[in-house]
């Protein structure tokens, strides 16, 4: 079952990614907009690479079902929070580098990242839109799936794995590049680590 290896293979990258200081403070309701738009805006050429490399490949519908999608509702987001400028808002090495790897992928490998994505936004989308929504009253978008809502999407996408026809060694190497994909989210992370309170830490 390659859904269930690769949730086994990542948990622990996982639980280090969501004990970040930036995943700690927007789960608190403790971000600062300022940065939670940072952390939106370095998230959008990751989308964007990704949705628009996936409709070119093999992997099953459910794996790059349209309504998965969050570019649009990162951009929607990103408008109502900051403004029509938002694309003035900086990048960082991390994001143009995990951007500059996607676009280098085949598509076994291009699902691993779909995988990390696309589930973590399925499973984690219905609190931190609560907690979005608390936080700023708007920019919830990017929270948001269209029916039949987050459970049966995440759903059929883990059984669109478990249909997937690899060899050993090609799933392996997406269980590996799932791996190094939150690896890659810890990079960005510590990297939008927002800046007041790096600030307060070196008083």
């Amino acid at each position: 079952m390659l859904a269930l290896r690769l949730r086994q293979a990542t948990a622990a990258r996982h639980r280090e990614v969501e004990d970040s200081a930036l995943i700690r403070r927007l789960l608190r309701g403790q971000l600062d907009r300022h940065d939670y738009c940072r952390l939106l805006r370095n998230l959008h050429p990751i989308y964007a690479t990704l949705e628009a490399r996936l409709p070119e490949t093999a992997l099953p519908q459910a794996i790059r079902d349209p309504r998965l999608a969050r570019c649009a509702a990162l951009e929607a987001d990103l408008e109502s929070l900051h403004g029509r400028d938002w694309q003035r808002l900086p990048l960082t090495v991390a994001a143009h580098a995990y951007q500059a790897h996607l676009q280098t992928l085949d598509a076994v490998r291009l699902g691993a990242h779909a995988y990390v994505r696309y589930l973590g936004d399925l499973a984690g989308g219905q609190p931190l839109g609560r907690i979005v929504g608390d936080c700023y009253g708007v920019g919830v978008a990017f929270h948001r799936f269209p029916e039949p809502g987050a459970g049966p999407l995440a759903a059929a996408f883990r059984a669109a794995l478990d249909t997937l026809p690899l060899a050993e060694a090609e799933a392996q190497a997406m269980v590996d590049e799932a791996v190094s994909a939150f690896a890659r989210h810890a990079a960005l992370f510590a990297a939008l680590q927002p800046l007041r309170s790096s600030l307060r830490s070196r008083r």
